[in-house]
């Protein structure tokens, strides 16, 4: 349809300029433009009547016709009944209108986006016929009569040279800029920039095409959003010159708009600002043929790989699956995860990851026979199809792509390590489903991925159970946080010097009706794979904010201690969400500390960081969880805001402390010391351990032997015996 229409548009763009006289170009546009879109009747509106009429017979219904003109959508014609109808302004000052009306549908927005470029170029005919015709009979305006001839007809010569680009299907960049390079040519060498709307009308544009010197900067796009908006013309402050725009659309919608900088004032430039919109005319056919030929593309095939995507890989599979004659034929999946891939995108940014995505997608193909199928299913994910494979050489493949993956990858300047997990699936049955199949491939993949990097396993019926149960969990956690199934208890921080409680440790508890109580190391982990523990979180650290600042009103100093997801720790809000939670419960920033782990702090360091000098500038106080188990180092942990360490417990675990388990003890607390960081024993269960910790220095313990944890309704008891009771004795 839009090869069609853009061959008959170029017919009509010359029987129209061909016109030596107004009454013929009206009736030839009339009647091309009622033929073209298969309408019964048409006429064009000018000066306030009906200029011309196609189709009425001797019945022309001129009120009508003039509200049609003025904004109405339906005609009702003698003979025909009602008809649908669409008025394309004429351009200009005036509310001239070419009108087309029919009866069996109403008009889509191709169809009429390509009337108001007729619309546009018959206007722009009429006022030149009209100049020229003024010429013929004012002598003293022979030369302005030869320039307008000229440029109507280096018009006409330079729409329908990009006419034929679009009709043969030229690159969309090469078309764009013939756009624009044709407009500042006729504009006398002016500045002429295309601006597109990247995402929609409301999103930031960008320069699709210049020509003429720089882009305009902000004064472009000033002028291309005013035309957007309805608007025209925007006039340079600094008074040296005029900015006129056009807009584009695609099929019917904003798209961007064409911008012109010309010397001189707004007023004297009409005629180019109607050539310009013919211009941006010719952009919104060439962006609409590109987007259906696009489309087209997209439906099948990966941008960033070019290898096939998850519909035609599914259709693929489908195809395959169908024409194998017994089960024992064979049909191998393999589903191929990235590991470390998300580090390259936050570290070197989108485009370095597109560039490694590619290079994935050269090696994958390396790695299978030419009869084979591999696919980017979506993200980091891909696939391959492997015929006449069994098991075992599907196997050897996966591990030869592990392989091949591991290698470094050149991108953006420097070598770039990353890995894959691979899980395989082999048809079984004489009919089989490809997403069962690729579903299958999927499971392996997540249980490959769960035991360690690098690894490829077959699926195996037991794995099917385990996800199942998994994505139960994920829905089980989710009505979990919806219907409040959650509770909190504390664990007050005693000082150890006096048996003071200095503060409480929020700890969260979950204790479902269908699987009785559910312990954090099972069910945090599912709450950070499937993005759920940031509302978890933040409820955490709400309802135990809320609960302290009661507590405060009889123990003014008692502090919060909250533990953290690295989720959490890089969620772009996190800093804002910690601060609206302690301003609802009325709680200083001063008595909250968020507690971290070590290996979540090393797993994301340079975000980690930034996070977390935001949380200390607002008065938050930082700690590190479970210290000593991680890997940071002493230079990286000086670097870092923090206030607090808490001592993991697996160094006090023993009934008796060893003099092992006292030096490394030693060490860490000398090194908090050394700091300015106070120190917290984990898990004290015996008096023999807090014997030892005080002698050792450390400042704060917390254990079974000092306070289990407990409800919030027996906790303020809890500590008022904490503040008058020795726990040493």
């Amino acid at each position: 349809m839009l090869t069609w229409s853009t061959h008959l548009l170029t017919e009509y763009f010359t029987a129209v300029n061909a016109a030596d006289d107004e009454r013929t170009a009206i009736a030839s546009a009339v009647e091309r433009a009622t033929e073209m879109v298969e309408a019964e009747v048409g006429a064009v509106v000018r000066e306030g009547r009906v200029a011309e009429a196609y189709g009425f017979g001797g019945m022309i219904p001129e009120a009508g016709l003039l509200a049609v003109a003025a904004g109405e959508s339906l005609l009702e014609v003698a003979d025909l009944g009602e008809l649908y109808a669409v008025a394309s302004p004429l351009g200009g000052e005036n509310a001239d209108a070419l009108i087309v009306c029919r009866a069996d549908e109403s008009f889509g927005p191709e169809e009429r986006q390509m009337l108001q470029g007729m619309a546009q170029v018959l206007g722009l005919a009429l006022r030149s016929i009209r100049v020229l015709a003024a010429e013929r009979h004012l002598r003293a305006e022979k030369e302005r009569q030869a320039t307008t001839a000229q440029t109507r007809q280096r018009l006409v010569e330079s729409l329908l040279t990009i006419q034929r680009a679009i009709s043969g299907r030229r690159p969309l960049p090469e078309i764009l800029d013939a756009v624009t390079s044709g407009a500042a040519e006729l504009l006398d060498g002016a500045t002429v920039a295309l601006l597109l709307a990247e995402g929609g009308p409301d999103r930031r544009l960008s320069v699709a095409s210049t020509c003429g010197g720089t882009d305009g900067g902000p004064l472009h796009e000033s002028a291309a959003r005013a035309a957007m908006s309805g608007g025209a013309v925007l006039i340079r402050p600094d008074g040296t010159g005029t900015m006129i725009a056009a807009p584009v659309r695609v099929t019917g919608e904003m798209a961007g708009s064409l911008v012109a900088h010309l010397p001189g004032g707004a007023e004297q430039y009409t005629e180019q600002r109607d050539q310009l919109a013919a211009f941006a005319q010719q952009v919104s056919l060439a962006l609409t043929d590109a987007r259906t030929v696009e489309a087209v593309r997209e439906a099948h095939h990966d941008p960033i790989t070019g290898l096939p995507n998850r519909a035609l890989f599914l259709k693929i599979l489908n195809r395959v699956l169908a024409s194998r004659g017994t089960a024992t034929d064979p049909t191998s999946v393999l589903f191929i995860d990235l590991d470390r891939f998300k580090a390259v995108n936050d570290s070197l940014g989108h485009e370095a990851g597109d560039q490694l995505l590619a290079l994935v997608a050269r090696r994958l193909r390396s790695c299978v026979r030419a009869s084979d199928t591999t696919a980017r299913l979506g993200g980091d994910e891909f696939a391959a199809l492997l015929h006449d494979s069994p098991i075992g050489a599907a196997t050897i493949v996966g591990e030869r792509i592990v392989a091949s993956i591991k290698e470094p990858f050149r991108v953006a300047g420097r070598e770039i390590f990353i890995g894959a997990s691979v899980g395989v699936a082999t048809s079984r049955e004489v009919v089989e489903r490809s997403e069962t199949l690729l579903h299958n491939a999927d499971v392996a993949m997540y249980r490959a991925k769960k035991e360690g990097p690098g690894r490829v396993l077959v699926y195996e019926t037991y794995m099917h159970t385990e996800a199942l149960d998994h994505l139960n969990l994920r829905g089980d956690l989710q009505r979990a946080l919806r219907e409040g199934e959650f509770r909190l208890q504390y664990q007050p921080l005693i000082r150890l010097a006096d048996g003071v409680a200095t503060g409480v440790e929020a700890l969260i508890r979950w204790h479902s009706p269908t699987r009785g109580f559910v312990s954090p190391v099972d069910f945090i982990p599912i709450a950070e794979e499937f993005g759920l523990i940031v509302d978890i979180g933040q409820w955490a650290l709400e309802t135990s904010a809320v609960q302290v600042a009661r507590w405060r009103r009889d123990f003014p100093d008692l502090g919060l201690n909250v533990n953290v997801s690295g989720h959490q720790l890089v969620h772009p809000r996190f800093a804002d969400n910690v601060m609206r939670a302690l301003a609802i419960a009325g709680l200083p920033s001063s008595a909250v500390t968020l507690e971290l782990t070590e290996s979540v702090l090393m797993s994301e360091p340079d975000l980690g960081k930034a996070a977390l000098h935001v949380l200390r500038g607002l008065g938050v106080q930082l700690s590190i969880d479970d210290f000593g188990t991680g890997y940071s180092s002493l230079a990286y942990l000086r670097e870092l805001p923090v206030d607090e360490l808490k001592i993991d417990r697996a160094f006090i675990a023993r009934a008796e402390l060893t003099g092992e388990d006292l030096a490394l003890v030693r060490t860490i607390v000398e090194l908090a010391q050394i700091l300015g960081l106070r120190t917290v024993a984990e898990g004290i269960e015996n008096a023999a351990q807090l014997s030892a910790l005080r002698r050792l220095g450390c400042g704060y313990g917390q254990g079974y032997h000092l306070c289990r944890p407990t409800d919030p309704d027996e906790l303020p008891s809890r500590l008022a015996r904490a503040l008058v009771e020795d726990p040493v004795g």
